[in-house]
């Protein structure tokens, strides 16, 4: 390694790339003589073992709960009965495409030193990452839109999901687009071929200039939507709480039937809606607004260090000397953003439960924490009985 970078090999390297290089190629040990094989990074030598279990964990779990709300919504037909579903099924498939995918590559990314993916991957690597989390944050939103003119105007067409769902791939794959032009790819063995053969540095924001863009990415991606679903939730809230708490309208109607005599028959209407409208189910909408708000908070508070981080990156340069804590904030906060995929289909799972399956849930943990507690009581009673048992021998025991 010393030869290396005390050698003339680098003097044909752009000028921009040899502080880069110099600054790579410390974070090697220095009896490191294949860089054709991933090497680990220093700053995670101790501690891999514990982020390869836990994004495993995360894959595993998530992958399989986002398949089980796939299957619900197919096998129970739910998309047909609310277009809701139809979104909840987008954010399944996306939960999917970010287990199978995009967990598992940026891991094998973080883990490994130096960069052996090759130049396609380089550039589409950023590009995967982003897509799933802009899918998610516009469904989101196109969700709250959706149900916010459906409250407010039940007898109007709601807008199509499906079109929808397509809608926001494609805007969030426009969206990335520009991140290829921020990212730079070297070809060590270009310039290095002493053991460099097939190995790159795969660099991003190398001129300086992505700060601009981030920053437009957190507003517009994530404060804006944010903001704007706060506003429509609660205007929801405000048009259930009034559907929920005006009474209902009785009238009476009197029939005769065949044999003559009138009889009389009580109707109800709802007094917020014309005869002409679509009924409201206002616990039904109350509970699938609590849910969602539920999801839509699990995912930007998730989310929300990780786009803290991304801006700060830009501003504090990372070395060799402070990667250590880069690398392991960064895997922390990948790993915490990636939760939602497991906590969105239990929350979904909680929301088409039925009473009967949580009332079964909830007896079970309560038995199991009865049954936790039982077991701690006769431990102590059987510690304690021990102590006495000791203290009543030593005091037979003549002086």
């Amino acid at each position: 390694m010393d030869e290396l970078k005390s050698a003339n090999q680098l003097d044909d390297l752009p000028h921009k790339w040899v502080d880069v290089v110099v600054d790579y190629l410390r974070g090697f040990r220095n009896d490191t003589t294949d860089f054709n094989r991933p090497q680990l990074r220093p700053s995670v030598r101790h501690t891999y073992p514990a982020f390869v279990c836990g994004y495993s964990a995360l894959i595993m779990a998530g992958a399989l709960c986002n398949a089980y709300v796939l299957a619900i919504v197919a096998r129970k037909r739910l998309y047909a009965a609310d277009p809701v579903y139809v979104y909840v099924a987008n954010l399944a498939v996306t939960g999917i495409v970010e287990c199978v995918s995009v967990l598992p590559i940026s891991l094998m990314v973080l883990l490994v030193q130096n960069w052996i993916f090759g130049r396609f991957l380089c550039f589409f690597l950023p590009m995967l990452q982003d897509v799933p989390t802009h899918v998610i944050m516009l469904t989101f939103l196109l969700m709250a839109i959706d149900r916010y003119k459906h409250l407010k105007h039940p007898n109007k067409m709601r807008l199509p999901p499906l079109a929808c769902t397509f809608g926001c791939w494609i805007v969030a794959f426009c969206i990335v687009l520009p991140y290829p032009v921020y990212t730079a790819y070297l070809d060590l063995g270009v310039y290095i071929k002493v053991q460099f053969e097939g190995v790159g540095i795969c660099a991003v924001n190398m001129a300086d200039d992505m700060q601009d863009y981030l920053r437009s990415l957190f507003v517009l991606t994530y404060l804006i939507p944010l903001v704007s679903m706060g506003y429509l939730y609660s205007k929801m809230s405000d048009i259930l709480r009034d559907l929920m708490n005006v009474p209902a309208v009785f009238y009476s109607q009197e029939i005769t039937p065949s044999g003559g005599i009138p009889s009389r028959l009580n109707q109800v209407q709802s007094p917020v809606s014309d005869s002409d409208d679509e009924e409201i189910d206002g616990y039904k909408e109350s509970k699938t607004q609590k849910y969602l708000i539920s999801m839509i908070i699990s995912y930007a508070v998730c989310l929300c260090p990780l786009m803290i981080l991304r801006l700060a990156k830009l501003e504090v340069s990372e070395t060799y000397e402070n990667s250590r804590h880069f690398d392991l904030t960064f895997m922390i906060c990948v790993w915490l953003a990636f939760v939602p995929t497991v906590t969105t289909p239990l929350l979904f799972v909680a929301w088409n439960s039925d009473s009967s399956t949580k009332d079964r849930i909830r007896s079970y943990f309560k038995r199991t924490k009865v049954t936790a507690e039982q077991a701690t009581r006769t431990v102590s009673t059987e510690g304690l009985a021990a102590r006495n048992s000791i203290y009543t021998v030593q005091e037979s025991i003549p002086a």
